[in-house]
């Protein structure tokens, strides 16, 4: 048994493709396919079983698995911490991240970052918080950035920035003379909003609940719901994020009665991972120089 032959194993248990994992990590399937039979016939127990054209963790591969994980990333910590001690933080920082923080938020903050590390590369996937979150307590991403996901009892959320809920309506609409409203005042208007089984979702359906103002839950982002609402004449709640941008027939109205941290956006790490010092540099930095709470 060697690093080589561990490195292959948790490539494989995490893409649970022999083809896919072996383009990763840039071998041919042969080469990957005898060194997990290698594996297996040095622990003597089966480590992937077939499931359709994927693969899939037995019960002892599992177990393997977590303790693969664990070494593996303490070595890759203590790595992380020799080059910091020579004076450089360089490394690979994998990020999961919802798509509304990709125009201008967390690329901002990736170039000033780089300005003082430029040895630090960044590997950044858009998803919805939901996977967002599964994505990092899975150790697929170092870092994320989303909204508050429930029962995730081993991520940490720390609030990063916010985006504040508002009404959008044609500039044709009734309410477009307006510059500022109330939910209350809604009651009387077809309103739709995002999809309620979404974190975004759930928080409106209580803040509409609580004033009694109904809607309907039918969307899972602000470009599908600008989209309806500028060829209607709906009035939206919705985040206000650069995707509403690109429609200019839609007026803006601020809520006056909702908290303009309804809508929080936190950095995710989980405490079951290693984080590398590379990630914890760049997790320390975004506190210190990028937060955007309201005052």
């Amino acid at each position: 048994m060697n690093l080589q032959q561990l490195y292959y194993f948790r490539k494989l248990a995490e893409v649970q493709h022999y083809t896919e994992a072996a383009k990763s990590l840039y071998i041919t399937q042969p080469s990957l396919s005898d060194s997990i039979a290698s594996l297996e016939k040095e622990l003597s127990v089966t480590l992937f079983q077939k499931k359709g054209r994927n693969v899939q963790l037995t019960k002892c591969g599992e177990e393997f698995y977590q303790y693969v994980s664990q070494a593996l990333g303490i070595l890759e910590h203590g790595i992380a911490v020799i080059k910091d001690r020579s004076g450089s933080i360089n490394g690979t920082i994998d990020i999961g991240c919802i798509p509304t923080l990709l125009g201008d938020f967390l690329p901002n903050a990736l170039d000033l970052y780089r300005e003082r590390n430029p040895g630090t590369t960044f590997n950044v996937f858009h998803e919805m918080s939901i996977s967002v979150a599964e994505g990092v307590s899975a150790g697929t991403f170092d870092l994320g950035f989303c909204s508050m996901v429930e029962k995730k009892d081993d991520l940490v959320f720390i609030p990063i920035t916010y985006q504040e809920l508002i009404i959008i309506v044609q500039k044709e609409h009734p309410l477009a003379c307006k510059d500022s409203i109330q939910l209350s005042d809604l009651k009387d208007y077809t309103l739709t909003t995002y999809r309620d089984t979404i974190p975004i979702g759930k928080t409106i359906r209580v803040l509409l609940k609580e004033k009694g103002v109904d809607a309907a839950y039918s969307y899972d982002d602000e470009i599908s719901i600008a989209g309806r609402i500028s060829k209607s004449g709906r009035a939206a709640i919705v985040a206000d994020t650069p995707f509403l941008k690109q429609f200019d027939n839609l007026k803006k109205i601020r809520l006056t009665d909702v908290p303009k941290d309804t809508r929080m956006i936190y950095m995710v790490y989980s405490k079951k991972n290693f984080i590398t010092s590379a990630v914890e540099a760049f997790a320390n930095f975004m506190v210190a120089n990028c937060l955007n709470l309201p005052q």
